[in-house]
């Protein structure tokens, strides 16, 4: 990892209620390899940064809140919200209604370019329509568009966030896409960064499987199906 990988700044939009962190040179998620390869120019950098606003920790975020919000007003839990320094505080209830408002319009891409202007989108980025962004705002912009098996996390833990319809489209393109009798590919196979074969012992000089780069740019992953049922989610 280079030095600035061990930087991590994490901050909150409070416009939105949205946390934001990381960078280009962090392992910031679960979904992630650093590079090894100083022979193809990946090593100490990350295949999958995901910085910005990743789609399963906003899921995890407003669940904590929600759960708080419950506690406190219930008697449970002796605080009301956190301060934001300079005299300003906000609740819990009211974080959790930030995120709430804020989530479709941020993260989601809808299947009619019609409804573009309802979204915060950047048209040339997109990709796939009918789903959830992967991350919102991250350094790479073209990654917030890549259709990734994390949003699922964020509906099982957080399934007030969602249009109905606009998960179901999601899901649907989720099972069709991403979804394998062994797992689910950890990207779509229409990315231009798709590279679907694994391989730890690569020694060559291409810097997108060299050393396994490529390991959540479209291979399998067994966990991603063991996580999604675990927490009741079933193909």
């Amino acid at each position: 990892m280079t030095e600035k990988g061990f930087q991590i700044d994490i901050q909150v939009d409070w416009g939105t209620g949205l946390l934001f962190g990381g960078n280009e040179f962090n392992c910031g998620t679960w979904m992630d390899k650093m590079g090894e390869s100083e022979k193809a120019g990946n090593k100490g950098l990350p295949a999958t940064p995901r910085n910005g606003a990743a789609v399963e920790i906003i899921g995890m975020l407003k669940s904590t809140l929600r759960w708080l919000t419950e506690l406190s007003e219930k008697g449970h839990y002796p605080w009301k919200g956190v301060e934001l320094g300079e005299n300003r505080h906000i609740k819990f209830s009211e974080w959790n209604d930030l995120i709430q408002q804020s989530f479709e319009k941020c993260f989601y891409i809808p299947l009619d370019q019609v409804d573009d202007s309802k979204y915060e989108l950047n048209t040339k980025s997109v990709n796939r329509r009918g789903i959830y962004k992967d991350t919102y705002k991250a350094s790479n912009h073209y990654g917030d568009y890549q259709l990734r098996p994390n949003f699922p996390i964020a509906m099982v833990v957080a399934p007030e966030l969602f249009d109905n319809q606009h998960a179901l489209q999601a899901l649907n393109t989720a099972r069709e896409v991403l979804a394998g009798p062994l797992g689910m590919r950890s990207l779509d196979p229409k990315d231009w960064a798709y590279r679907g074969i694994y391989d730890n012992n690569n020694d060559s000089d291409d810097k997108s499987i060299a050393k396994g780069w490529n390991y959540h740019q479209g291979p399998v992953s067994i966990s991603s199906i063991w996580f999604l049922e675990k927490f009741g989610l079933n193909w």
